[in-house]
């Protein structure tokens, strides 16, 4: 098979667009050019007719387009982050596939079992009907909304003209929204995508070791290809950044007033990314507890042949051979390690590196609001406060 049979993103209706206009035969950097085109696409015309409008610049009392930082986190960070990630989070997925179909984790009667279920997720992939919808969920609510409201309450800000959008506001709500809710459903997609495959896993036949050394029954790679959708969650922190920054700046909030929601959103950002694993928990549990009902017995055996040798060697002659003569007590030895290592088994493919780096993820974009919202002098006063 070639590399797009393993791939999670290389398929589907907008993957056909772009392979049809020729770009994927092209530049190497297709990411970077294409996240630099839906930036200029989505916010250049803003920036024209703003400053035409006169509400490109700050302005006391009215927020501006280069004020408004939730505009900006969405559309010049957001963005190209979820299209520039892409390729580098599919290059790990792809070899997470891989992994499946090749580690043997799989007996080979039931590999067809196995190759069913990629084959079903590459339809979801490359079926046109998801990524259509897609679409329609990203223009939708053009057609739902009614009168135009201010981003902030009480706050007039560049997109209205009174209770009318001005020509950078329909910009903004018609082409810059649009086209970021369709990439960021085009992500969550494959990342349904994904779920679903860790749901269907345990029914394909896999045969998991518990003494794997990874510590996780030989599937310790899906918690590091899982760390990959947590660009999902770094995008929805620069959101959730732009619009704190929004409240403080422009509605007199502080970091203390919107400190449970930047928790929440950190706790149950990472809750979410980390669900789909649990996916996996009853298989895992199921391994761990059968080989334990083994390797206690083999256990039980080997301790009291073990015990036999060593009485027998502690009334042996001083000049026969002693139990350190023979392999015995560093064949003990091995097992007790191995048992440890079973006992301390996994019954989630996630270890604390992998929870730290997703977790991580969704808080690294909210760590400039401290920044911003104290004085550097003070921030250095509380630290030096705490630590000493």
């Amino acid at each position: 098979m070639d590399q797009d049979s393993y791939s999670l993103m290389r398929g589907g209706l907008v993957h056909r667009l772009l392979h049809a206009t020729g770009a994927l035969g092209g530049s190497a950097h297709l990411s970077l050019w294409l996240a630099l085109l839906l930036v200029a696409v989505s916010l250049l015309p803003m920036l024209l007719l703003t400053a035409v409008d006169g509400t490109l610049l700050p302005k006391h009392g009215a927020m501006s387009l280069l004020g408004d930082y939730a505009t900006l986190a969405r559309l010049l960070l957001a963005l190209p982050l979820l299209v520039i990630a892409a390729p580098r989070s599919d290059a790990l997925l792809r070899n997470a596939f891989r992994q499946l179909s090749h580690a043997s984790l799989v007996p080979a009667r039931r590999l067809p079992r196995l190759h069913a279920l990629l084959q079903q997720v590459r339809r979801g992939r490359d079926g046109w009907v998801p990524e259509a919808l897609c679409v329609l969920i990203a223009v939708l609510p053009l057609f739902l909304s009614g009168t135009a409201l201010s981003l902030l309450p009480g706050v007039i800000d560049w997109r209205l003209d009174g209770a009318v959008l001005t020509p950078a506001g329909r910009w903004y709500e018609w082409v810059a929204v649009p086209l970021f809710r369709l990439v960021a459903l085009l992500w969550l997609w494959r990342y349904l995508l994904w779920t679903w495959l860790l749901w269907r896993l345990p029914r394909s036949g896999l045969v998991l070791h518990a003494e794997h050394p990874d510590g996780a029954g030989g599937l310790a790679f899906l918690g590091i290809a899982q760390e990959r959708f947590a660009v999902l969650s770094m995008a929805g922190g620069l959101l959730l950044a732009g619009a704190c920054l929004n409240h403080i700046t422009w509605l007199g909030q502080t970091l203390y007033d919107v400190r449970h929601l930047l928790a929440g959103y950190v706790i149950g950002a990472t809750a979410l990314l980390v669900a789909p694993l649990l996916l996996l928990m009853p298989l895992l549990m199921r391994t761990k507890r059968h080989a334990l009902y083994r390797f206690d017995a083999l256990g039980n055996r080997a301790a009291a042949l073990f015990d036999q040798r060593w009485q027998a060697g502690a009334a042996s002659a001083a000049d026969e051979d002693s139990l350190l003569d023979h392999g015995d007590a560093s064949a003990f030895a091995d097992f007790s390690g191995v048992y440890k290592g079973l006992a301390s088994m996994a019954v989630v493919p996630l270890d604390r590196w992998n929870l730290l780096w997703i977790a991580l993820y969704a808080l690294l974009p909210l760590c400039p609001l401290v920044l911003l919202a104290m004085s550097v002098d003070e921030l250095v006063s509380k630290l030096v406060g705490i630590l000493v």
